[in-house]
Order: structure tokens, then sequence, then C-alpha cells
């Protein structure tokens, strides 16, 4: 057996993510809003990194809030001795009703010098860049979230021109609501000539296949969580590539 270790020289790079380093805060149940950013993310020089909070059951306005007490714990355990260059919180009805500011004063407490989105915040800048106002809006969630989801939406300037929910309680569920229900109720709601965009609500919805079906079709933007996180991280971490395929908002 050897005994003596021989020793390499070596010159640290910049590691595996030169371009832009992304930190996800996922729902524990979410099994959908990490395949999905990384199908909308560039495909070398970007690393998406995870770190899980827990999230009970059934998605409602009190669960929601409950989650905020963890943000800042999650965001300790977020690869804490290496860089980030954006930390994402993803939930857009958590991002609602804990609230935006709120979402960022708590991912600040333990990380203060990198930026957040969240997907609400992201969705809707995304919109107003795409000039959209009037907005026909389509989400999974039960009756209460919905109503604080439209409720924020038309308190931010917008016009709810038609909405429509899947009724489902929580992330097993809105996870296996099937891509091609999710394109036919858009289509139905965002075929009005009052609609100048569509928002698809929720990180946990499939949506990468079908935003570009979808705008070809309607000759309108498609906005959805996850899309719209993708945009905006890239945006805040300074990396200005162009992904095509996913609707005109990642063109921009």
């Amino acid at each position: 057996m050897l005994s003596t270790w021989r020793s390499f020289p070596c010159t640290l790079d910049d590691g595996p993510t030169p371009t832009a380093a992304i930190g996800l805060i996922a729902l524990a149940s979410d099994i959908v809003i990490e395949p999905e950013l990384r199908a909308f993310l560039p495909q070398s020089g970007v690393g998406l990194y995870t770190n899980r909070i827990p999230m009970p059951k059934v998605v409602a306005v009190d669960t929601l809030r409950q989650m905020g007490q963890s943000i800042t714990d999650i965001t300790m355990g977020l690869v804490p001795d290496d860089h980030l260059d954006v930390i994402i919180y993803g939930c857009t009805s958590g991002s609602i009703t804990i609230g935006p500011k709120q979402v960022v004063a708590k991912i600040h407490a333990a990380r203060p010098s990198v930026a957040v989105t969240d997907p609400i915040s992201a969705a809707l800048r995304g919109l107003r860049t795409l000039n959209c106002q009037r907005i026909a809006l389509l989400t999974p969630y039960i009756d209460e979230v919905n109503q604080l989801v439209e409720a924020y939406i038309c308190d931010q300037g917008f016009d709810l021109m038609a909405m429509g929910s899947f009724n489902q309680a929580g992330d097993p569920e809105i996870s296996r609501v099937p891509p091609q229900a999710i394109y036919d109720a858009a289509l139905t709601l965002g075929n009005r000539n009052d609609v100048d965009g569509i928002f698809l609500s929720c990180t946990a919805l499939r949506t990468s296949g079908i935003i570009q079906l979808l705008e070809d079709v309607l000759s309108k933007p498609v906005v959805a969580s996850n899309q719209a996180l993708t945009w905006d991280a890239l945006r805040l971490s300074g990396c200005g590539e162009s992904v095509h395929g996913f609707g005109r908002l990642l063109t921009l």
C-alpha cells in the first residue's frame, strides 16, 4: 500500500458557471420548477442551485403566509460558501401573499448583496416590457388564492379581461395538470380582441412546451411564471443572452 501522496499544482478557474450562478428557493412540493427553469436557461455557463422550503400539501392563503417564516433560514443554506448572482424565490402565489418587498428583505437578511426576483414581480415586469396591459390570466389555484392573485395584479395597474383556473388544491395535483389542458384553456381565454397578452401563473405548471405554440396561434405574448423568472434572473445577473423557442420574452 502506497504511503506517499503526490501533490499537483493547479490554477483555479471561475468554476462551472462563469456566466451566471442562480440560486433557487423551491417549494419542497414543487417537482416542476427545476426542469422548467433548466429548459429555459442557456445551455452552458449558467448554473442553477436549489434549496427547498417546507410547504404543506394544500396551497391556501395561511399556508403560503407561513412559508415566509422559513425564507431566511433556507437562504442561508443555499450554497453558503460560494458566489450567487441572483436568488429566485420560486412561488408565485407565495410572493403575492408574503409580499415581494418582504421576500427581498427576508433573503437579504441572509445574503444582503445578492439580487432577488420572484415569479409575480418577474411576470409583471415581463408583461410591461411586452406592452401588455389587458391580460388573460390562467391559474391552477383554489378560489381564495385566485382572489388574492386577481386583486394584486389589478392593484399593479393591469386590466384582467379574462380569468380561468384549474382549481387544484396543491402542487401534487398542479404538477399533473397536462400541458395540453393548459394550452386549451389559455387559447380559450386569450382568443379575444380585448386581450393584449396571457399570463400563466404558477411555477408548478408545465408550460415550456406550449408557450411558443400559443404565441404562434394567438399572435400575442404569453408570459409564464418560470419563463419570466428565467428572463428576469438572467438580466439581473448581467447575462444578456437570448433564448429562442419559448416565447417573445426570452428573446428580449
